[in-house]
């Protein structure tokens, strides 16, 4: 497919963005110090180390996907195995999509709505994205791009003239390295999904300007990040925001402005709405991508729908118990999955490194 020059960075920006946007700012919300600006800078530095280790395994054989090439590198049985691990994150996330959508609409604009029959319209709107071309989710993320943007700058000049400027110095005089360190490493896991990237040749082509591409689009989610972090901290304070599920919302409908920003929450959510579901869309492509690696493309017409009934089902049986899916969503051991998800294309790049350090890829 053709592409303008940075149409890469404007997906991968919705890509990242959509989740850390709303899930992650609650999360720094509630570390009980002033320094998250800190752990976000860190955490997306790690991010774009792991985003260059993924375009040099991507680019080890540019015209091909590194799903099909990935077993010259470390292996037939290893790659499988990765591969087979993929497919089941994908499918779960997606499950974790749906999930937060029921919680989130659920509670604040459907009230009463049975959790699935949530689900069944999301689910649908995704796998009708899904089924459509790579190349459609690309222009989508174009136009919703610049919807995002505006929506944010104007949200930031009507905000700014609220929040509290006598906390600023906090910033510089509360910090902890261990704590710093611990936010660091979470935040990598919300920024750090490189892997799904390798997944886009060869619709697009990873060429040399790549790595300035993606590093921006990284730069512009940590200032998305940061900037409804700060947001939040200041309008709502360090103890009255770890109280409250959803802090940016509140926020907004709890202005001043009346006439303007108190009635516009319902416009900011569906565009970010429209953010998840390419988010989601792409999950289930990539995984499409995977089943059809181990099937030989056996199936592959019915694998989207095969896919996300999967995903549907994990988010029904969540939402049939919710301190479950709390306990799941937020514990140790997931940020550890997601880790190390985000981790396996530096696994591929320390192996190519060792393997073809003298002789090229075969």
């Amino acid at each position: 497919m053709r592409t303008t020059k940075w149409q890469l960075t404007r997906f991968a920006f919705i890509y990242l963005n959509s989740q850390a946007s709303i899930f992650l700012v609650p999360t720094l919300i509630s570390s009980p110090t002033y320094q998250s600006w800190m752990a976000v800078m860190g955490g997306t530095l790690l991010s774009i180390g792991m985003m260059f280790c993924a375009v040099y395994v991507g680019r080890l054989k540019p015209g091909q996907a590194w799903v099909d090439f990935g077993s010259s590198i470390v292996g037939k049985w290893v790659h499988k195995v990765v591969i087979v691990l993929l497919l089941c994150w994908c499918i779960y996330y997606v499950s974790l999509d749906l999930e937060n959508f029921v919680l989130f609409f659920g509670s604040n604009y459907l009230r009463g709505t049975p959790p699935w029959f949530i689900q069944l319209l999301i689910g649908l709107v995704i796998m009708y994205t899904a089924k459509l071309r790579f190349s459609s989710l690309i222009y989508m993320t174009d136009g919703l791009f610049l919807l995002i943007v505006s929506a944010s700058l104007f949200t930031v000049f009507l905000f700014v003239q609220e929040v509290d400027l006598n906390m600023l110095p906090a910033l510089l005089h509360y910090h902890d390295p261990i704590i710093a360190v611990k936010d660091s490493w979470i935040v990598t896991s919300w920024v750090s999904e490189w892997i799904v990237f390798l997944f886009i040749v060869p619709e697009l082509k990873l060429d040399k300007h790549v790595y300035k591409k993606l590093t921006v689009a990284s730069l512009l989610v940590m200032i998305s990040i940061l900037t409804g972090w700060l947001l939040t901290l200041l309008s709502l304070g360090a103890y009255l925001g770890p109280q409250i599920q959803y802090p940016f919302l509140e926020m907004i409908r709890s202005s001043t402005h009346d006439n303007i920003i108190g009635n516009i929450d319902p416009l900011l959510i569906g565009i970010w709405s429209s953010s998840l579901f390419i988010h989601s869309a792409f999950l289930i492509y990539v995984a499409v991508r995977c089943l059809s690696n181990l099937t030989n493309n056996k199936g592959k017409k019915y694998m989207v729908q095969s896919l996300t009934l999967i995903a549907l089902v994990i988010a029904f049986l969540y939402s049939q118990n919710v301190a479950v899916y709390d306990r799941d969503y937020n514990s140790a051991v997931a940020i550890w999955i997601w880790f190390g998800v985000d981790c396996l294309p530096v696994f591929y790049f320390i192996v190519a490194l060792i393997r073809f350090r003298k002789r090229p890829l075969e």
